[in-house]
């Protein structure tokens, strides 16, 4: 189990410095309420004291006190109003906005390793975990010890043996609380862990279903998922049998003290050092302090279901991005599209150079305007070659240059809007067709976004489609079918009308006819384009300006297709061994 962890809470607080005045406003209130929770009963001792030895009723202390008691409502009620709720609201929009900000900046790896489920739920609760901080030290804490501090300085006044007395036993059972509550955050911790695996294998099952259903896994997911819930629910079990165990030890405290205060007020009594009205304020203080011991305990609870549901972000927020731009990146606007790789190395998951390198001393120049397919069995490196480029990863040793300038001198954001990038499985956003191409070119007008879709084929079947433009394609596009996604990812591309191209396995989901109708679209787009390809379907790369076959990270060859045709070497191969224009995996 995790060790105890409060970093959530003092980012909390550190976050009210952000809102100065409304801060004070809301420390202001919670003293409001104290105030009023221990001078009034104050007050009406006073009064009651008099009566029992005057017979007589002090009528402007009584007026003072209901207008005393009147006038704190009203600027408690104002506080709570436009201090309490605006800075709530302001520390909660950070605190949505911060994670949001955060992992839309983190790097290729990053979201290859963790569930997007979980992240969803991780960035949810630390949001909402500040609803019940906020709330718990405003209304509960900071009320509670203040009204327990001055109640005792009241009670030491008339009596001090009898307020050291319940001074000292207040704080043996504050501490009790704290160290109960210390004990548990693990438990708790833990349970949360678990309880954001639970939600990010649902997520992960329902964005699979029909692998699930073709496989007719239902079953087998259901008891993989039964058994993260079943230890999601001992993890919760445990910490609720301990909070148990550790409410009836405070009770006994309280018990004490109510039995201290009682037979300590009766005995003073008698020995005339106080009268029965301060005897009946000693009740009514010593009530609130038990109670105040009791909500306490929930107080710690309620502090450790902030820490537990807020420590994953809030560890996440301390992990700078592992990709991030130079300090001295400064804006490129790129023209030539000259792309080299020079001297290259880089290995997933490691920070030095070994022989499991996927590349090595790696080099390859493509010039501006040039048309080069990238082609060799899989796992040779080709896909990852466009992830390093458009800096999805980060290289080891050596250099990428675009233009004569390394890519880690140009912001992350520039970079990548010079590269028109088509993934093999393009993915959309739960928005409107019209949405996801303009997505490339975010000020175009309808009348481009008709004709890039014109351009890509997609046309016809979004004017098919009830809504037609305005069609939502659903969580990654589920609606459309893997052509159709293709062709409005290919559209989104061509708005983007960057001077470099990447295409990976581009025309791979479209069927043979579809596939020569966008191939001339593409080469539409490819004119004076730098164009990076990769395919497995070898015919259609064939009338590229050049072909390089990787394979283990090293180019094996570099040429023409006719060229390497004649040379007789693995493209050769690659090309006798295709079937229906894919190549077969061979083993190497």
């Amino acid at each position: 189990m995790s060790s105890p962890n409060w970093k959530a809470l003092f980012l909390y607080i550190s976050l009210w410095k952000r809102f100065p005045r409304l801060a004070f406003m809301a420390v202001c209130f919670s003293l409001s309420v104290a105030i009023n929770a221990t001078i009034v009963p104050l007050l009406i001792a006073i009064i009651l004291g008099q009566l029992i030895h005057t017979h007589t009723i002090n009528v402007g202390l009584l007026i003072f006190t209901a207008v005393f008691q009147f006038a704190f409502v009203a600027i408690s009620w104002s506080l709570d109003k436009y201090g309490v709720a605006k800075l709530h609201l302001s520390v909660e929009y950070l605190l949505y906005e911060e994670p949001f900000n955060y992992l839309v900046h983190q790097d290729y790896s990053f979201f290859a390793d963790r569930f997007g489920g979980s992240l969803v739920t991780q960035a949810s609760r630390f949001a909402k975990a500040y609803t019940t901080f906020n709330d718990t030290v405003l209304f509960d804490m900071i009320p509670q010890v203040v009204a327990t501090l001055m109640a005792v300085v009241i009670i030491c006044f008339y009596n001090l043996y009898i307020g050291v007395t319940v001074f000292t036993v207040w704080l043996i059972a504050i501490t009790m609380v704290v160290r109960f509550g210390l004990t548990r955050l693990p438990l708790r911790r833990s349970a949360v862990a678990k309880e954001s695996e639970q939600v990010g294998e649902l997520a992960d099952v329902i964005s699979n279903a029909i692998t699930v259903k073709t496989f007719g896994a239902e079953d087998r997911e259901k008891r993989r998922y039964q058994v993260i819930n079943l230890d999601r629910s001992r993890y919760f079990l445990r910490s609720w049998h301990r909070a148990v165990r550790n409410v009836w030890a405070v009770e006994v405290v309280c018990a004490i003290l109510q039995m201290i205060i009682l037979v300590g007020g009766i005995l003073a009594i008698r020995n005339g050092s106080i009268g029965f009205a301060t005897f009946l304020l000693f009740q009514v203080y010593i009530m609130r302090i038990i109670e105040n011991i009791r909500r306490s305990s929930m107080i710690v609870r309620q502090m450790e279901v902030v820490a537990g549901d807020a420590q994953e972000m809030t560890e996440l927020l301390e992990q700078p991005p592992l990709i991030q731009d130079s300090p001295d990146a400064k804006h490129v606007d790129i023209k030539s599209g000259v792309i080299e790789f020079k001297n290259m190395s880089f290995q997933y998951d490691s920070k030095r150079i070994t022989n499991k390198s996927l590349f090595r001393d790696f080099n390859l120049r493509v010039e501006a305007g040039q048309k080069v397919g990238l082609v060799g069995p899989s796992g040779g490196g080709k896909t990852t070659l466009t992830r390093l480029l458009l800096r999805f990863l980060d290289i080891l040793e050596g250099s990428i240059t675009i233009d004569g300038i390394s890519i880690s001198d140009i912001p992350q954001q520039d970079l990548r809007r010079s590269i028109a990038y088509v993934p093999q499985e393009p993915l959309l956003f739960h928005r409107s067709i019209k949405d996801n191409i303009r997505y490339g070119k975010p000020e175009a007008t309808d009348e481009e976004i008709i004709s890039v879709s014109k351009k890509a084929y997609a046309h016809e079947f979004i004017k098919e489609l009830k809504d037609g433009y305005d069609t939502l394609v659903g969580e990654r596009g589920v609606k459309l079918s893997g052509g159709q996604r293709q062709r409005v990812a290919i559209a989104r591309a061509m708005l983007t009308d960057a001077p470099i191209l990447v295409l990976d396995e581009a025309t791979s989901a479209l069927d043979s006819e579809s596939e020569k109708t966008i191939q001339k679209a593409l080469w539409s787009l490819m004119k004076d384009k730098t164009t990076v390809v990769i395919a497995h379907r070898l015919s259609t790369i064939q009338r590229l300006d050049r072909i390089v076959v990787i394979e283990r990270g090293d180019i094996k060859e570099d040429g023409s297709h006719s060229a390497l045709l004649k040379n007789k070497g693995l493209y050769s191969r690659l090309w006798s061994h295709q079937s229906g224009g894919f190549l077969e995996e061979q083993d190497s």
